[in-house]
């Protein structure tokens, strides 16, 4: 989806000392209220909680709202960056801003199959993480997916599975309740949803849950022109993208708060919605989490080292049952590996004690690389989402409109349309067959680095044999849109390329080296290729040469596959800041890093909560995904130590 280089979900951590002096009792001294507390009154306080969690992304907030539940549970919520104060460009879909909170410095290395580019790469850094700056689209990933997670999950030993009365096979059975406890969907108008195509159903539907979610209640004009074009070329109406099969075309549902027509993203449905309410829900904000303490004694963990995110002294802070890492698909791996968790060759470079020798860790990013590809038009329609930045009498009037009524453009995220399409490989292509053969011929070794360790390629097989057979079936392998000015957007959601993310120091203020490997894996321009083609091909249907497009350059040139590839690595942003499964949800002979309750092997006491504990991307945004995840491991929390 497009999420204009943003959607992730989180951001926090990382610092330094180490003192194993004894935790101090909760100090009712603290704040009365769920509350932003500050360094001094956490350090005068020398407080003790019963759960920390870095980061405040969707999967914190999710988790210490969650197990706050509880009036006798203490948890504290440690995030890197600021609290927004409502920036109308955070709140305001039309006025989209979302670089206030883009995580700083975060580049990669030189991408070699992407004529060595050195790219940037978004995460969040503010409370509530990636979903204070996506692009608002709720959506699920396919049924297959979860089912997928599940098939690779059993294909390793039974000490992956640990002693949940929750159900720690993972499938889209056992994710669905999470998904409708998760969220609050109110339905649009009737009329308004019969004239632009909006249809779902209200079985796979939450109705009660804390995000809230809905569709803006305007469309471009001509959107209408690219949903029949891409119906006359293959892609249906899709009945409800939620509910586990969504390939074709549809209304793209958006975390609009239906009453007021602004972002309902985590700080409000997992820390707002209930601070008045929660003495035992504590925030601090602008500090970083730098490692994990452990007893050395036995490899529990019993809290955090954590520092200014702009430098400074690093302190220590203590807790009695667990400290859950949710910083994100860069950042917890960085963490894990500044504490003595990942591979073995790393941290002795540093000269960093290993506590848990895991190779997984840091292996198998993962994202969903994008490509933007201009058009003019000759007779295109208006108002469209240009019109905006280029009508300053339209923007007015728009800008009026949704003041007054909450209605109008500025109801839809900023450059973006209304409508969406997704693709699997048989959709986008009638190659798909030979594009499979040559993946399975492919030995998976020359799709990792050279010094892959055997577990984690082992753990890569299991999840290109997965992924092969998606390409088989009828999973999204892509996504078309078109923003109704000058650019379509295409994505592909599942490459078979992964990446790494390894620190370069010991400093927990410096990021780490960032190496999607974006496309080293040669299917994965094959396929996109095939998307490529898919999108031209829908715009030379008649509903789009009415508005007379035209290809821009670079690209219109480009008629070969050969060339089309050449194009794409000069073009091809590798993140949608959608990093995950850096820190696998696998057995550990797979390169895994948790076991299926999210706890870290070779450690008591430490769970990875967010997008790291994914094996595989996917097919559409996080956002969705990690409100029902999180939800899910707090009900394995609670159950574990018997919470209200």
């Amino acid at each position: 989806m497009r999420f204009l280089r943003n959607d992730v979900v989180a951001a926090v951590l990382l610092l330094a000392p180490f003192s194993l002096a004894a935790p101090t009792e909760y100090s009712k001294k603290l704040p009365q209220f769920a509350t932003i507390i500050n360094r001094r009154q956490l350090n005068a306080n020398n407080a003790t909680y019963d759960f920390i969690i870095a980061g405040g992304g969707i999967a914190g907030l999710t988790l210490a709202d969650r197990l706050t539940e509880d009036p006798n549970v203490k948890v504290l919520v440690i995030e890197a960056g600021p609290i927004d104060p409502g920036l109308e460009g955070i709140q305001v879909p039309g006025s989209f801003s979302p670089w206030y909170y883009f995580w700083p410095n975060l580049l990669t290395v030189p991408q070699t199959a992407l004529n060595n580019r050195v790219i940037g790469t978004v995460s969040g850094q503010v409370l509530g993480g990636g979903s204070a700056i996506n692009a608002m689209v709720y959506v699920r990933g396919d049924a297959d997916d979860y089912d997928a997670w599940g098939f690779m999950q059993r294909r390793g030993n039974s000490s992956f599975y640990g002693n949940s009365s929750v159900s720690s096979s993972m499938s889209w059975n056992t994710m669905l309740p999470y998904f409708l406890k998760s969220e609050n969907f109110t339905a649009p108008d009737a009329a308004y949803a019969l004239e632009a195509n909006i249809t779902w159903n209200p079985a796979v539907r939450g109705t009660s849950g804390p995000l809230k979610y809905t569709y803006p209640p305007y469309y471009f004009p001509g959107a209408a022109n690219w949903w029949n074009a891409a119906q006359s070329v293959g892609l249906p109406p899709v009945d409800d993208p939620l509910s586990g099969v969504k390939n074709g075309i549809f209304p793209i549902p958006s975390v609009l708060d239906a009453d007021t027509m602004t972002r309902n993203y985590a700080k409000i449905n997992h820390h707002d919605r209930v601070k008045q309410a929660r003495p035992n829900y504590h925030v601090l904000a602008g500090n970083i989490v730098g490692k994990v303490l452990f007893d050395p004694s036995c490899k529990k963990a019993i809290g955090v080292e954590y520092l200014p995110t702009s430098g400074g002294a690093a302190t220590n802070v203590f807790a009695s049952k667990e400290v859950i890492l949710a910083a994100g698909g860069i950042n917890t791996p960085k963490i894990l590996q500044l504490s003595g968790i990942g591979p073995k060759k790393l941290l002795d470079k540093f000269g960093i004690k290993v506590v848990s020798n895991l190779p997984g860790v840091g292996q198998n990013l993962q994202d969903q690389p994008t490509l933007t590809v201009p058009y003019t038009f000759t007779n295109n329609l208006t108002p469209n989402s240009g019109s905006l930045m280029a009508n300053a009498t339209y923007n007015a009037e728009q800008r009026a409109l949704y003041d007054t009524e909450r209605k109008g453009a500025y109801t839809i995220i900023s450059s973006l349309s209304t409508n969406i399409g997704q693709l699997s490989l048989k959709q986008a292509t009638s190659d798909y067959q030979a594009i499979i053969a040559a993946a399975r011929a492919a030995n998976p070794a020359d799709s990792l680095p050279a010094d892959v360790d055997a577990t984690v390629l082992a753990g890569y097989q299991v999840q290109r044999e997965a992924i092969l057979n998606q390409f088989e079936g009828d999973v999204g392998v892509g996504n078309l849109h078109w923003g109704t000015s000058d650019n379509a957007l295409v994505y592909h959601l599942k490459p078979l390329s992964r990446g790494t993310v390894e620190i370069v120091t010991t400093d927990p203020l410096v990021n780490p080296a960032i190496d999607h490997r974006t496309a080293t894996d040669p299917i994965d321009f094959a396929v996109y290729t095939a998307l490529f083609r898919k999108n031209r091909e829908l715009f030379a249907a008649p509903d789009m040469q009415v508005l007379g497009p035209a290809e821009g350059a670079p690209f219109a040139a480009a008629t070969t596959n050969e060339e089309i590839i050449e194009v794409m690595r000069d073009q091809i942003n590798p993140s949608n800041a959608h990093q995950c499964c850096t820190a696998a949800m696998l057995p550990k002979s797979l390169g895994g890093v948790v076991n299926s309750e999210q706890k870290v092997y070779g450690v008591s006491r430490l769970r990875v909560a967010d997008i790291s504990f994914w094996p595989m991307q996917t097919a559409g945004s996080p956002l969705g995904t990690m409100y029902a995840a999180g939800e899910r491991l707090a009900d394995m929390i609670k159950a574990e130590y018997g919470l209200a």
